[in-house]
């Protein structure tokens, strides 16, 4: 009886150097899906029988994260335990585990004898998929399966009756077309009656007989190019299967490859480890001195302060630029309040004026500003007199009206008073006409417009206009103090945001910057003067003290040095040498990536798909060929359709002396006919024999398997059906009352059924090598009352064969109490 006993797992599927441990009797390896219950049944079979090559990459199971691939198993035959190993490429071995004394592989197949793997598989082992198949159950399938795994030695047999009825089938079948007698009897029909109709038209039968050679040489031309065409179809669509596999290739091969040395690499662990291990160690520290004030409120003042000291101590050296940036922020401070009193005052003196500062009324203070300079310079071009001047008509006007009111003129007096009145008349029309027209209109809408009085004279104008200029001075002066000063509080501010991380102890408000300032700096008193206290109370914390600026300093010496060689290395800093040694190693691990694809790829597969830029390229070229065999398959088409009209040409056609050629034909024909037909005969004939040999020994045994299976099916079954019996070839399973065909069962039941069978295979073949039995999830359709039951059988079962039960039912952990549980995850 062989058992496995343990199972030494250094790379297979999802396992990797994993152990496990089996005794005897019934074992449940329990799994969630995707768990290895499938992989662990895939190794087992591997070591027992080899694993498959490299041609069957799936059924392989390589692992992904390790090199390592197979295992170890130990077995114990006859109560001595061996260990049959198996890695990789290298040559099974096999020990005897007490003496350590290597073992002949040939033993191994002893133990397997009369199994190979696949009456192994036949019988042995089983899942749910091969129980959902089954449909219906006949003697001769059983027979079948009697015959595979039963009879020691039969397999030579089978396979000769199956050669010889392929030989048989190869030439002839009863309504077969391709087989040789097949063709040589049409042959020698087409013949018979090309005989008969053999007579004259010698000429045109044989320029027809020539025209059918041509075409025929011509065709069979056309199916090299169509056989050669499919070929190179073939090897492209290969091509296109295995270009996913060349594309990852390249990309590997693409990879930029990095300039660290191995040393350097080297250099780079030591120094990290050490760095990492001397934080930890300062964390340490730091924490043991946060822990030595004695008062509650200093020790989480300086255990926070020690915890941060990195960053406090990289924060306090730009102190002096802090407060330095605060004076300068002060003083514009001071700036920006008195420009705004300055403003003020002046919107006080002149509130009627804020109107005009608005941006709408620029335009409009402009054009009146340039009114009021055109006016300025007109009038001084044109300067009005101080006072009327005396016209000489105004002088003999007034004379003239004088004198004739006063002097006793008679009627010349009323001419005098006339050319008086007339002269007059003259110089205030001429006065009149003289007086510049002033544009008071036209001045008032400007003024308006630009936000003043309307009444106002052009030099009250002129003076309203410099006042409001001064305004705008006022104001452009405020809004670059406020500018200048919010750009110098962002500077503040940005000195002053990193110590939001200890806001616990200094609160820091970007409102309020002179305060947050002055918070920092009463933080570093206040911390200074207690660290100070505390190493002048006692000398265990100066001790710790020294111990953490020690450490501070050997963890800045090693980051310096990590410095130098990264600046060595022609990199920028230690994250940058970081990432370096990090993409060295992802190197050596694409190295083993592309060795796996390259095995994926032969060389010349890899030489085809270099000449291919692109995907698209190999597809294009693919559908071509596609084009091509198309054309030459419709090309042969048409050839065979002229031979066809040839040749039933040729039927019509007979000539003298085609005949004697066709009597010749016809009778050596019908010598190749009765040779084949003997041939044939006796291959039938010693198949039939083999195959009856068979069935009679197997016939012999059906009945005890039959009879085991029966009482196995009736303790499934809860007694429900008490009979397996044979109608004919039909299989019946039978109850107190009737009889059901196996196609008319339940699915569940048909399990049972094939369950019954097949444990009763086991019981009545398997007493030539009692070996161990494995079955993946086989109860899956039955019901409690019907799983327990199969639990049962299988606990007996287990008496005589270890069996393996793989399943991911929890009911298994609890209710098979008898049984040994492994859980896999």
């Amino acid at each position: 009886m062989m058992q496995i006993k343990r199972l030494e797992i250094a790379g297979f599927g999802k396992f990797q150097q994993q152990q496990f441990e089996f005794g005897d009797g019934l074992q449940v390896i329990y799994g969630l899906n995707e768990s290895g219950k499938s992989t662990m049944r895939a190794f087992i079979l591997g070591m027992l029988f080899g694993f498959p090559s490299r041609r069957h990459p799936l059924e392989r199971h390589e692992p992904q994260g390790t090199n390592q691939y197979g295992g170890s198993m130990e077995l114990v035959v006859d109560e001595t335990t061996y260990r049959l190993t198996r890695l990789g490429d290298q040559p099974a071995t096999l020990v005897n585990v007490q003496t350590q004394a290597a073992q002949p592989l040939a033993l191994l197949d002893k133990w397997l004898a009369p199994y190979d793997r696949d009456q192994y598989l036949r019988l042995f082992t089983f899942n749910q998929a091969e129980l959902t198949a089954l449909k219906t159950m006949r003697a001769s399938d059983l027979n079948v399966q009697l015959q595979q795994v039963g009879l020691v030695g039969s397999a030579p047999w089978r396979e000769t009756a199956t050669t010889l009825r392929t030989d048989a089938e190869a030439l002839y079948k009863p309504r077969g077309r391709k087989p040789r007698l097949n063709q040589a009897l049409q042959h020698y029909r087409m013949l018979t009656e090309q005989v008969k109709a053999a007579k004259q038209r010698y000429p045109e039968y044989e320029t027809l007989q020539n025209r059918l050679l041509d075409l025929q040489a011509q065709r069979t031309s056309t199916q090299r190019d169509l056989t050669k065409l499919d070929h190179e179809q073939q090897q492209l669509a290969n091509l296109r299967n295995q270009w996913p596999v060349y594309q990852q290739l390249q990309q590997l091969q693409a990879t930029n490859m990095t300039t660290l040395t191995t040393a350097t690499r080297a250099r780079y662990q030591q120094l990290s480890q050490q760095r990492t291990e001397l934080q930890h160690a300062l964390a340490s520290t730091r924490q043991q001195l946060s822990q030595q004030p004695v008062d509650t409120q200093s020790q989480g003042l300086v255990g926070f302060y020690v915890q941060h000291q990195d960053q406090f101590d990289q924060l306090e050296a730009q102190l002096p630029t802090l407060q330095q940036t605060l004076g300068q922020y002060q003083t514009l401070t001071q700036q920006g309040s008195a420009t705004k009193a300055d403003f003020q005052a002046q919107s006080n003196a002149h509130p009627e004026l804020l109107g005009c500062l608005s941006p709408h009324k620029q335009a409009a203070i402009e054009t009146l500003k340039a009114t009021l300079v055109a006016t300025a310079n007109t009038r001084r071009q044109h300067p009005a007199p101080n006072s009327p001047s005396l016209d000489w008509r105004l002088i003999g006007g007034a004379i003239g009206i004088v004198a004739g009111l006063l002097l006793p003129l008679g009627g010349f007096k009323w001419i005098l008073m006339l050319a008086g009145v007339a002269l007059l008349g003259w110089f205030g029309m001429t006065r009149s006409q003289g007086k510049p027209v002033q544009a008071t209109d036209h001045l008032s809408d400007q003024l308006v417009a630009a936000g003043l009085a309307p009444d106002l004279t052009a030099s009250e104008a002129l003076q309203q206009l410099e006042l409001v200029a001064a305004l705008h001075r006022a104001q452009a002066a405020v809004t670059t103090a406020d500018q200048a000063l919010a750009t110098q509080a962002a500077k503040l501010w940005q000195l002053i945001q990193p110590y939001q991380f200890a806001a616990g102890w200094i609160p820091v408000d970007q409102d309020h910057l002179t305060t947050s300032v002055t918070r920092i700096a009463q933080f570093y008193d206040q911390v200074h003067q207690v660290m100070q206290q505390q190493t002048m109370s006692g000398p265990d914390f100066a001790f710790v003290q020294r111990q953490v600026q020690q450490l501070t300093q050997q963890v800045r010496d090693l980051t310096e040095q990590l410095q130098a060689l990264a600046t060595t290395n022609g990199l920028a800093d230690v994250d940058a040498l970081t990432q370096a040694v990090s993409d060295a190693e992802k190197q050596t691990a694409n190295a083993t990536s592309r060795q796996q694809l390259q095995q994926q790829l032969s060389s010349a597969e890899l030489s085809a798909l270099k000449q291919y830029t692109s995907l698209e390229a190999l597809q294009a070229v693919l559908a071509e060929r596609r084009q091509q065999r198309t054309q030459t398959a419709q090309q042969l088409t048409q050839l065979a359709t002229d031979i066809a009209t040839a040749q039933a040409q040729l039927q019509e056609l007979t000539a003298d002396g085609q005949y004697a050629t066709l009597r010749q034909q016809q009778a050596d024909l019908q010598t190749e006919i009765t040779v084949m037909a003997r041939q044939w005969l006796t291959r039938q004939l010693g198949a039939n024999w083999i195959d009856t040999a068979l069935q009679a020994l197997t016939q012999q045994q059906l009945p005890t398997v039959l009879a085991a299976a029966t009482t196995i099916f009736a303790q499934l079954t809860a007694q429900r059906y008490n009979k397996i019996d044979l109608d004919g070839d039909e299989m019946v399973v039978k109850t107190a009352t009737t009889q059901f065909m196996v196609a008319e069962l339940s699915t569940a039941t048909k399990e049972q059924l094939y369950l019954a069978l097949r444990l009763a295979l086991i019981n009545h073949l398997g007493q030539a090598a009692q070996l161990p039995l494995m079955i993946d999830d086989g109860l899956v359709n039955f019901d409690e009352q019907r799983k327990q039951a199969a639990w049962q059988v299988l606990a007996a079962v287990a008496q005589h064969h270890q069996v393996l039960y793989f399943t991911n039912e929890t009911a298994a952990l609890t209710q098979l109490k008898t049984a040994t549980v492994q859980q896999l995850t």
